[in-house]
């Protein structure tokens, strides 16, 4: 008798050694931060990659080469010179002496205002303001996709390491099984893990929706039929250095351009009070009694009274214009500065992973362990044993919510400052090209 108790007590042993060692090697492997062979493993370029991609193909250039086509079409249309006219003017008595007189000229508009200038200027202006909108257009869409990218990531993450954790289940499971057979384990036991495995399957299939859906936005956002995501890591998405000099937001530098726009046009407007004159030119044949044929040449000045209408209307709604766009873009500013404060305090209680943190993951592991030998030596329950092994897949999920959450306000920062945080990439992503 004693020796079948030490036999079943060996195979107790050996199967609770086996499903420790698949728990915590589980943990282990998810929770710990990779080693440096892994992270050099890893494509860094693949993210630029995409960016690039995005940028030269994807709907948002075609909107940022729409927004620089009105651009142009606007220098266009200011360049264009006003057309002449040709008049023919044929005048007959009809009663008393016979006479006739005939006119034939060319008229030219002479603008000696300058608002014709100042109409270009402010084209120009308008040229710059859509290109800074279209540069704007191509880095939100940029932003957008790397945002699309780290969920993505992080959704496939958070997968994997739920497979871990029900892989690792089914397999105590199956040890406890094994055990009730030699009447080694209590029904409870049993019943305990089976309603934990039905609840982490029941996740399982909301995180594999989740990863199903992420990935395929990001598969939209890039028009592929598939996206490889195993060389990419949470932690070196959207970690590119912060420029020494950031540039001005493209939104900043197009409603600045669009003020400047539009006080031009003010000024164009205000130049109407100088009246823009109307010169004709003409041939000028007079038939008199059907017999004397005079000749000669008409000359005609015309230009209007600016008592009324000296452009003050125009001028009040392009002051107006400039006034709202300056109020709109100090609210821009306002806001930017908050929300790039916001990011700072956000970073800076998301550092990376410190040792702490690392000594932390490595507690868990041996309390993981630790309590796999008391529910050995019958000294805890299969609840201790489940929740010490949710604790330890809780751990891995925070790690990956972490490093997504760090990703995820770097994008915030790149979106409030205006840039990629790449030479490189800002380059790819400009509307004018």
């Amino acid at each position: 008798m004693k020796l079948a108790t030490s036999v079943s007590a060996r195979a107790r042993a050996s199967s609770i050694t086996t499903i420790g060692s698949i728990l915590v090697g589980a943990f282990i492997a998810v929770a710990s931060p990779a080693p440096a062979q892994a992270q050099e493993a890893v494509r860094p370029n693949d993210e630029a990659a995409l960016i690039q991609r995005y940028c030269a193909a994807g709907p948002a250039r075609a909107q940022a080469q729409s927004a620089l086509a009105r651009g142009r079409a606007a220098v266009t249309s200011a360049g264009v010179l006003p057309n002449p006219s040709v008049s023919l003017e044929h005048n007959r008595s009809l009663t008393g002496p016979e006479d006739s007189e005939t006119i034939v000229g060319v008229g030219f508009p002479l603008g000696i205002g300058g608002r014709r200038f100042l109409l270009e200027e402010a084209a120009e202006e308008r040229l710059t303001e859509r290109s800074a909108h279209a540069d704007a257009i191509l880095l939100e869409g940029a932003l957008s996709l790397r945002a699309a990218l780290v969920r993505a990531v992080a959704e496939q993450r958070r997968l994997e390491l739920l497979k871990t954790h029900v892989a690792s289940l089914e397999a105590l499971g199956a040890t406890i099984r094994s055990l009730q057979k030699g009447g080694e384990s209590s029904q409870r036991d049993l019943l305990r893990h089976e309603l934990e495995l039905g609840l982490q399957r029941s996740k399982l299939g909301l995180q594999s929706s989740a990863a199903v859906s992420a990935r395929a936005l990001l598969r939209a956002y890039l028009a592929a039929d598939d996206i490889e995501l195993s060389g990419l890591e949470l932690d070196a998405l959207a970690a590119s250095a912060t420029p020494e000099k950031p540039p001005t937001h493209p939104e900043l530098r197009s409603l600045a351009a669009a003020t400047r726009a539009s006080e031009v046009e003010a000024d164009a407007a205000n130049r109407r009070w100088v009246p823009d004159l109307d010169l004709f030119f003409g041939y000028r044949q007079v038939t008199a009694l059907q017999t004397d044929v005079g000749h000669g040449f008409t000359f005609r000045i015309a230009m209007p009274l600016t008592f009324l209408d000296f452009g003050q209307g125009d001028a009040a709604v392009a002051d107006a214009d400039a006034a709202s766009v300056r109020a709109e873009q100090a609210a821009l500013e306002s806001r930017m500065q908050a929300e790039r404060e916001v990011a700072d305090a956000a970073l800076a209680e998301l550092e990376p992973a410190s040792p702490q943190a690392n000594d932390a993951q490595l507690g868990i592991a041996k309390l993981l362990e630790q309590t796999q030998q008391l529910y050995l030596a019958d000294e805890a329950s299969m609840a201790e044993l489940l929740d010490v092994t949710s604790l330890a897949q809780d751990s891995a999920q925070a790690s990956v919510d972490q490093a997504e959450r760090r990703a995820l306000i770097r994008i915030s920062r790149m979106r409030t400052i205006g840039s990629l945080f790449d030479p490189e990439l800002d380059r790819a992503c400009k509307g004018a090209q």
